[in-house]
């Protein structure tokens, strides 16, 4: 019998062990996972929104077989988006997805309904909660966990970190830790309640889907949620300090944050300050990530998925996409190995240099956005990111053959400073009508 440890009950632990029991090999393999919250309904936050994408997290739950039940949840005009600037210009209302050749639905689901499927998809008693990991010990050949308790469990034939960003395991495999991403803000969410007779307005703006609003390295982003109600974040490029002094003196207190607020947003117009107003349950939420094209050193009986192995920001929505992809690709891999009887670590091995490859990908891909979305002169960089990326994926690569010498970006750019000049323009026009913008205060 072939003992898995999976520490982090996730989406992408879950994933894993659902993958592995409903496999040819479920009565060959002996499956734990260990989770850190005391029960499945005791995480602090529930999460925002997630998109997932056909050729992973979709891929992932269809060969789950909870096709059927994701449906019930899951929210195809949740696609709907707007990106605009400070201003409230609307540079993008995409209210599907795009009828383009290679681009797929990407329905949005509630992290927490997400979990909820996948919760009901494995036995209950696989999975030990409140058992906190302190550090993976080595003894002998195989690997046991120590907890937080003291306790020790083991030893396991292999054990795979889907524990986050703080893995436990990964510290087994390397000292790389994850840095401060550069960016921080303070997310909170707005309902009916709490927006007053501001919701029509605030929730008009949003739509279906998610609003995207960047200028001069700030962002005022919401998302719609499966409740109606909208999970709003204020992200900007910020010293570390900054962030870490806000979480010290006001984490949970929505008064004084508000105020800080909107002193940073005060040439933002009054409709993001009423977001802001009507925001409540905010938390101070500094970014981290790994560093693209990071790698460690294989070890025979340890392997991470996720965030684990490969960390970053949430300005690409590859998170959880890339972190299911991978728990597809290592139960594969394990599933061959008992069954064709061949070297286990060996096939681990070569499912890690696959996710090496694989991430340095979607991890550029992510840090681009966040330097184009958090530019001084955002949001146009980022609009030559998006065009560039549609024609590669449609078969047209900008940065090959002769389209190479187009000046694509450069055009995209200026059309989007045109349109964004004549929004500002709008608004100043707006403004001296009013007599000056409306007076927002907490």
């Amino acid at each position: 019998m072939l003992t898995i440890a999976i520490t982090g009950a996730g989406p992408v632990g879950l994933t894993l062990a659902r993958l592995l029991l409903q496999s040819s090999i479920s009565s060959q393999v002996n499956i734990t996972i260990y989770e850190k919250d005391a029960s499945r309904t005791s995480r602090h936050s529930p999460g925002g929104t997630l998109d997932l994408h056909p050729p992973t997290g979709l891929a992932a739950i269809k060969k789950m077989g909870l096709w059927d039940e994701f449906c019930k949840y899951a929210r195809f005009e949740g696609e709907e988006m707007r990106i605009c600037d400070l201003n409230g210009t609307v540079y993008i209302h995409q209210t599907e997805a795009p009828p383009i050749e290679g681009f797929e639905a990407r329905p949005e689901i509630d992290r927490v309904r997400l979990m909820e499927v996948l919760l009901e998809s494995v036995p209950n008693e696989i999975i030990r909660w409140d058992r906190a990991v302190k550090e993976v010990v080595h003894e002998g050949d195989r690997w046991k966990l120590k907890f937080e308790d003291g306790s020790v469990e083991g030893p396991f034939d292999l054990i795979v970190g889907a524990d986050g960003a703080w893995s436990k395991v990964r510290k087994a495999l390397t000292d790389v830790e994850p840095s401060y991403a550069g960016i921080c803000g303070i997310s909170g969410s707005i309902d009916k309640e709490s927006a007053g007779d501001k919701w029509e307005h605030i929730s008009g703006m949003v739509g279906k889907g998610n609003n995207f609003s960047y200028s001069y390295g700030q962002s005022a982003m919401a998302q719609r949620m499966g409740d109606g109600t909208l999970r709003c974040s204020f992200y900007a490029r910020r010293e570390r300090e900054w962030i870490e002094d806000l979480k010290a003196n006001h984490d949970g207190d929505d008064v004084a944050l508000k105020r800080v607020l909107l002193e940073k947003y005060k040439d933002w117009i009054a409709d993001f300050k009423q977001w802001i107003v009507a925001a409540k349950d905010l938390w101070c939420a500094p970014l981290f990530e790994l560093p693209v094209g990071h790698r460690f050193e294989h070890k025979m009986g340890l392997s991470l998925c996720g965030d684990a192995f490969h960390l970053m920001s949430p300005f690409a929505g590859e998170g959880v996409n890339a972190g299911m992809k991978d728990s597809l690709d290592l139960a594969a891999t394990i599933e061959k190995a008992v069954t064709e009887q061949t070297e286990l670590d060996s096939a681990v091995k070569a499912y890690e240099e696959s996710v090496f490859e694989r991430s340095v990908k979607f991890m550029t891909e992510t840090l681009v956005n966040k330097t184009t979305m958090y530019a001084q002169d955002a949001p146009y960089p980022f609009f030559g990111v998006i065009v560039g990326a549609i024609a590669k994926e449609t078969g047209y690569d900008l940065k090959k053959g002769w389209r190479s010498y187009l000046p694509v970006t450069r055009t995209v750019y200026g059309v989007c400073w045109m349109v964004g000049t004549f929004g500002a323009l709008r608004r100043r026009i707006t403004d001296m009508l009013r007599g000056k913008q409306e007076a927002i205060a907490v």
